[in-house]
């Protein structure tokens, strides 16, 4: 079980009016144009088709070609009619769009021409496209770029294709919730918003059962060259929290899920004599891996992680434990799941001091988050689907007694009282994710993309 880069259709409109006003061969230029444009995209995600769109009657004809992608980039170079290209995405309503205004050049010189105009001209171009989606009431997005500026590019792809991946991948879900809590599904499951697969948890404990040996040493292996591994962790705990990891990558494999949430809290796992862990560690390999997992059965928080994972950005599954009024700020942690793109130096691998009582104590992960920038970010069902970021920064100071992944949070603009009582106020969970960065304009997008509301707590 990989993380998925998403499959993009990479589209060109393209009209033969101009091919006079230009003393090359405009045609062969823009197919040319239109290969460095796929080179760049590939650095991101799968180019599952690249085409030049010559007319309606063509872009009709790829129908079938456009329906297996998470979303479709249209680089926009010169003046074309609409309908070319709104024929094309109307066979797929539901796909996110992202309209590149493509510029071969960063500059114009002084000896710019009528010429130069047909052929840089997507500042005209893109409009007529993107006009085209707004009276259409199509989401899309959109970026002005040159080839050389991939970080733009970049950006824009990773928030359209993950806006296409919550829309059009499953969930992976094991087990039911935790009884009462009913803040982390949707009313009416999660098969209302998000395409899911759910399946029972003793389903994870008899393939945890029949793990391959050999890819469970190949695990137990890699932890070892992660994690400090502390001398209280048992070789039996180890070895199931490996076997677990094992049967929860078939699993993801076998449903083609790009994130997933488990409740380990039933009586096929934790309680369970013949599994009898917290499979934490397991968790949280995935989630570094870039298939994020939650546990508790939150899979609302599932669909925050694997936006904030879309965008290139690792995601802690985290509670807010405490408000620290003194220091003007939050203390994260959680039970131990972890994403390692967050720990700045070696991990320790300590037994979780959360399920003490176990028949087994499972392994997690411990560290604290070095200082910098940072963002906290939820979905929920309040009872639109909603985004609610807040930037910030985490503040450096370290809880190792917490035993698990811990930081301190600092709210970007308002006092802690102020900025936590929004946060409360928008709807959330009792989870959320935290990650590195500022995400507020990126998650603003996606949220636009797959028609949610968006929420910023300042």
């Amino acid at each position: 079980m990989v993380a998925s880069p998403g499959r993009v259709a990479l589209l060109m409109p393209y009209w033969d009016f101009w091919e006079t006003s230009v003393p090359w061969d405009l045609r062969a230029d823009r197919e040319d144009l239109l290969a460095e444009a796929c080179a760049v995209v590939s650095q991101v995600c799968e180019v599952a088709l690249v085409a030049l769109l010559p007319d309606p009657e063509y872009s009709r004809s790829i129908q079938g070609a456009l329906d297996d992608v998470d979303a479709i980039v249209i680089a926009s170079t010169m003046a074309a009619p609409s309908a070319t290209t709104i024929t094309a995405l109307e066979q797929v309503p539901g796909t996110p769009v992202l309209v590149w205004a493509l510029s071969r050049e960063d500059s114009v010189d002084v000896n710019f021409s009528h010429t130069d105009i047909t052929t840089a001209g997507s500042s005209v171009g893109a409009p007529m496209v993107t006009s085209a989606l707004a009276r259409a009431q199509r989401r899309f997005d959109v970026v002005a770029s040159s080839l050389h500026d991939s970080h733009s590019i970049h950006r824009a792809l990773r928030r359209t294709v993950t806006a296409g991946l919550i829309g059009r991948r499953p969930l992976l879900v094991i087990g039911n919730p935790v009884a009462g809590y009913t803040s982390v599904v949707p009313p009416g499951g999660i098969r209302t918003i998000f395409p899911c697969v759910n399946l029972q948890a003793k389903a994870l404990a008899e393939a945890t059962v029949h793990a391959d040996e050999g890819e469970v040493q190949r695990r137990i292996s890699q932890i070892r060259a992660q994690f400090q591994v502390d001398g209280t962790v048992t070789e039996a705990s180890l070895t199931r929290a490996a076997e677990a990891e094992v049967a929860l990558r078939d699993m993801g494999a076998m449903t083609g899920a790009v994130a997933g949430a488990l409740n380990c809290h039933d009586e096929a796992l934790r309680q369970s004599p013949s599994f009898g862990l917290a499979p934490c560690l397991a968790l949280g390999r995935l989630t570094t891996d870039g298939v994020p997992f939650t546990c508790t059965g939150d899979i609302l928080t599932a669909v925050a992680m694997l936006a904030v994972r879309g965008l290139g950005h690792p995601t802690l599954y985290h509670e807010i434990e405490a408000i620290d009024f003194g220091n003007d700020e939050v203390i994260l942690a959680n039970s131990g799941e972890h994403d390692l793109g967050l720990c700045s130096g070696t991990a320790r691998l300590v037994p979780n001091n959360w399920f003490t009582h176990d028949q087994l104590i499972g392994p997690c992960a411990q560290f604290s988050i070095a200082a910098g920038p940072a963002s906290l970010v939820a979905f929920v069902m309040s009872p639109e689907p909603r985004f609610v970021v807040a930037e910030g920064e985490f503040t450096g100071r370290e809880f190792p007694n917490t035993g698990v992944p811990n930081a301190s949070f600092r709210f970007r603009r308002s006092s802690v009282e102020e900025a936590w009582s929004k946060w409360a106020l928008a709807g959330v969970t009792h989870h959320s994710v935290a990650t590195s960065g500022h995400l507020g304009a990126d998650i603003r997008a996606i949220a636009k993309l797959i028609g949610a509301h968006y929420v910023e707590v300042a």
